[in-house]
């Protein structure tokens, strides 16, 4: 790939540089994704611009640089452009969408001088109204997609479809959500991608045409502005963003805890909104309202707050949506990215401003995450900046005809074992099934429905020979709460052998089994059953089952408490070993040598000896006064 010849600011697409914008050239494709040249080709990109965007806007002082929304004009275009992307104009931008009227640059200089210019590093803080929430580590990056919100809301992109099929050479034929342009500033194997749903569907024909107005059309590029929300678990992110960009220097600082790029930085939000309510539980998903509907309304206290947190969340944000109104009913484009049905409908169920049959209505074509502020200016960026992404390449021809025969004279071999099965082996099957997942409420009622009896036998007896009845498979497979429904409510016969004749009560496998069958024979009574046939042990109520069971966890907790004892003695008659044998039996320091008094007293000096007679005088004299008194 050869090095590119254009910066990343250069590919906004409401302020595209003029080499990129010369260089493009709308790439059209048939239905295999073959690229085409198309039937109606559309003008070359500098005599594509429309004849009124080519029309210089004469006011009534006769100055084609004029900016209505500060009411200026400018002696050329550049001084033009940078009025545009000041902080005065985008504040009279703001006045203009709420019917005020506009301020003067004195007015505008007189109000900054209030405040500490040093305290203010961005457009987007002159009216701060975000609370970013943030959740605790359940969900590190949670993304979501938007599928299910582009079937109901952007039935245009439907339409896009349906045009791409009617045509057989068309620039929507690319089976994906961008159309593409050919560039030579690109490799051969690459072009610029940008998303269908930027355009409006009268712009979607000529796309080329409106990427031209939006930048010859500077007074468009100004005012246009369009609405971006996000919802889900709880979170709600929204903004409304200036199509004008602020302008950003080569030496601006991001700041070192900044996770925006600096084409984020340069994305100007007139207004923006976050907040969140606990609507879902941690690490379950799913609103309490979903939960309510799949099974039943809970009575809990979080499932309380969950409810009021929704009802709050909706008031919230068509609240935001009443306030916001004046600039809804100016926005080019409103995106909502939605999680599910019940958020989808807080935007366009009454008393919401938006009409959900409202084209200017879209999704985001791709997903994203959390929402947040800087999530929204990432998708803003996502959705305005060309993509230099490879080129579509050809899809194979499909031979769909020899597939179809394939399918319909292939079955599938569970199919037909299913369509070979007998009553009773399809009896078997669901039986086995509800005892394994231990519906027993569903067990009772396909009983009754079917006129099962509950001793049948299970088939086939290939398989089932050591279980015969649900009885004995139960009692294998430790089934405990269906051996007490089997026994005490559908009144199982215990007495039932197996072909090596064993009950279903000689098949249990732990103590806790055999004790569901003395509570059963219990319950029961003695006159139910010849119970000595069925193997079953003495009878047992439950509560002295729990006494026995409590018992015995007694006698295992002091027996492994005398375990433990004496494995920390043996332990600690480890080591003392250890440590004599490390330390060995000892020697006397002297090597077991006398050393004669006279030996001692002439290694001395003098002045030595002198003092050791005086300690011995001393002892003597002690030892005299003690043996006296």
């Amino acid at each position: 790939m050869s090095e590119a010849k254009f910066r990343k600011n250069d590919l906004y697409v409401y302020d595209l540089s003029g080499e990129v914008r010369t260089s493009l050239h709308l790439m059209s494709f048939d239905q295999n994704l073959n690229e085409c040249d198309a039937v109606a080709v559309e003008p070359s990109i500098l005599d594509a611009i429309p004849i009124e965007s080519k029309i210089v806007k004469v006011d009534q002082s006769a100055n084609k640089f004029h900016c209505n929304a500060c009411n200026l004009d400018f002696e050329n275009q550049l001084i033009q452009r940078k009025h545009y992307q000041a902080e005065f104009h985008t504040l009279n931008i703001k006045r203009s969408l709420r019917n005020l009227p506009p301020i003067t640059y004195d007015e505008y200089d007189t109000s900054q001088k209030k405040y500490d210019p040093q305290e203010e590093t961005s457009l987007t803080d002159i009216k701060e109204t975000s609370e970013e929430s943030s959740d605790d580590g359940s969900d590190s990056t949670e993304s979501e997609t938007d599928e299910e919100f582009e079937n109901e809301f952007n039935e245009k992109i439907n339409i896009f479809d349906d045009l791409s099929s009617s045509k057989t050479v068309s620039h929507l034929s690319t089976k994906s959500s961008q159309i593409y342009y050919k560039s030579n500033l690109l490799a051969d194997t690459e072009a610029f991608g940008i998303y269908k749903n930027i355009f409006s569907l009268k712009q979607l024909d000529h796309p080329t045409s409106a990427i031209n107005s939006w930048n010859e059309d500077l007074e468009y590029s100004s005012n246009a502005i369009s609405a971006l929300f996000m919802i889900g678990g709880g979170h709600f992110a929204g903004a409304i963003v200036s199509h004008q960009r602020m302008k950003i220097g080569s030496n601006f600082n991001r700041g070192k805890n900044s996770k925006d790029s600096l084409q984020e930085h340069a994305v100007i939000f007139l207004e923006h909104k976050t907040f969140h309510r606990y609507t879902t539980r941690r690490k379950q998903g799913g609103s309490q309202s979903a939960m309510d509907n799949a099974k039943g309304k809970a009575n809990s206290a979080g499932s309380t707050l969950r409810r009021y947190n929704e009802a709050a969340l909706k008031t919230d944000v068509q609240s935001l949506l009443k306030e916001w109104q004046p600039y809804l009913e100016k926005c080019e484009n409103i995106y909502i990215r939605a999680r599910n049905a019940n958020d989808r409908r807080l935007f366009i169920e009454e008393p919401s401003t938006l009409d959900k049959h409202d084209a200017r209505i879209k999704s985001f074509p791709f997903t994203t995450n959390r929402p947040t502020i800087h999530e929204l200016k990432k998708a803003w960026c996502e959705l305005t900046y060309l993509k230099t992404v490879p080129k579509p390449k050809p899809e194979p021809v499909k031979k769909t005809e020899v597939k179809k025969e394939v399918s319909k004279t292939e079955a599938p071999k569970q199919d037909r074992a299913l369509q070979e099965l007998s009553p009773e082996e399809k009896h078997t099957e669901e039986l086995v099934s509800l005892l394994k997942k231990g519906r027993a409420p569903l067990l009772i009622a396909y009983l009754r429905k079917s006129k099962v009896d509950v001793n049948v036998k299970l088939e086939p007896e290939s398989k089932y020979m050591y279980t015969p009845t649900m009885l004995h498979y139960a009692s294998q497979n430790g089934h405990k709460r269906m051996i007490n429904v089997l026994l005490s409510n559908l009144r199982s016969d215990p007495r039932i052998k197996n072909i090596h004749g064993r009950t279903a009560y000689d098949l249990s496998k732990n103590e806790t089994i055999r004790q569901e069958f003395q509570i059963a024979r219990y319950n029961l009574g003695e006159h139910f059953t010849n119970w000595g046939e069925s193997h079953v042990g003495e009878p047992l109520s439950r509560e002295e089952v729990g006494e026995i069971n409590k018992m015995k966890e007694e006698n295992d907790r002091k027996e492994t408490e005398s375990l433990i004892q004496k494995e920390l003695e043996a332990a600690k008659e480890r080591q003392k070993l250890e440590k004599e044998a490390k330390r060995g039996p000892g020697h006397r320091l002297d090597g077991g040598k006398l050393v004669s008094i006279e030996q001692n007293l002439n290694s001395l000096t003098d002045e030595q000896r002198r003092k050791l007679m005086r300690e011995q005088r001393a002892r003597a004299a002690e030892a005299r006064l003690r043996q006296n008194k």
